[in-house]
């Protein structure tokens, strides 16, 4: 009875000083870094869970309890507030990215404009366009509104190769399964394998911002969330390419 009294107070206290956190999978790096310089000198560990905002949104919606949930654009996060997830508080903006055209570094394509004139059954060919599925994912659902605004849309949906987040997206030009994709700008900066052959104008889409918000009302979330904001949080973000 003593060492299972023992190990229930360590798995208690284990618990106690780790802070489980569902985000955006395009934040996959520059939170990890975070991270390392939040756990540093702290008791604490921190737990990720990284995937489209859509359906971590939909897990905590079906009882997945973390203790922060960051999406990559606001509707999600709305959700989430209005299905009570956070208590009384609300979700917080925490950085920006920006949506671009990428190409693998094999095909050797120039740089273009993005405009009405841009012509991609004639770029793309037999091969496909790749962008997180616009029906659940934020990064699909920018890219389909910038497609849109320059009449673009129509004629690239027969091309769409729909991926499950938009980490998928970029995976499948690097492995050169599509000739063009359309992805945040921190993903494409980060990859060795794709060129960046525009950026859309922000115009094109609404902003791409991430919202923060907390499931719980632990010091150690709250801690966390203005590490995120905080001067040494913002100079991470920016070597990673956010805003």
């Amino acid at each position: 009875m003593v060492s299972a009294f023992l190990f229930s107070a360590c798995e208690s206290e284990k618990e106690e000083h780790t802070l489980t956190i569902f985000a955006a999978a395009s934040l996959g790096d520059v939170l990890r870094e975070l991270g390392k310089g939040f756990e540093q000198g702290k008791e604490v560990n921190l737990r990720f869970n990284f995937g489209s905002s859509g359906t971590l949104a939909r897990q905590i919606a079906e009882g997945a309890q973390p203790d922060l949930y960051i999406s990559a654009n606001e509707k999600w996060a709305q959700y989430l507030q209005e299905e009570g997830a956070f208590g009384g508080s609300k979700p917080e903006r925490i950085a920006q990215n920006r949506l671009v055209m990428i190409a693998p570094q094999n095909l050797r394509l120039d740089d273009f404009g993005i405009d009405s004139s841009l012509n991609l059954p004639a770029i793309l060919g037999e091969k496909r366009l790749s962008l997180g599925d616009p029906n659940h994912v934020p990064a699909g659902q920018y890219a389909r509104q910038a497609l849109q605004h320059f009449d673009l849309y129509k004629e690239a949906e027969p091309y769409i190769l729909p991926g499950k987040d938009v980490r998928s997206a970029l995976m499948v030009v690097e492995l050169e399964e599509a000739a063009l994709g359309v992805v945040y700008r921190t993903d494409a900066l980060r990859s060795k394998k794709v060129n960046i052959l525009a950026q859309f104008p922000q115009e094109s889409h609404d902003g791409i911002y991430y919202y923060a918000g907390m499931c719980t009302e632990r010091g150690l979330v709250k801690d966390f969330l203005s590490y995120l904001v905080s001067e040494e949080g913002k100079s991470i973000w920016e070597r990673y390419g956010f805003e």
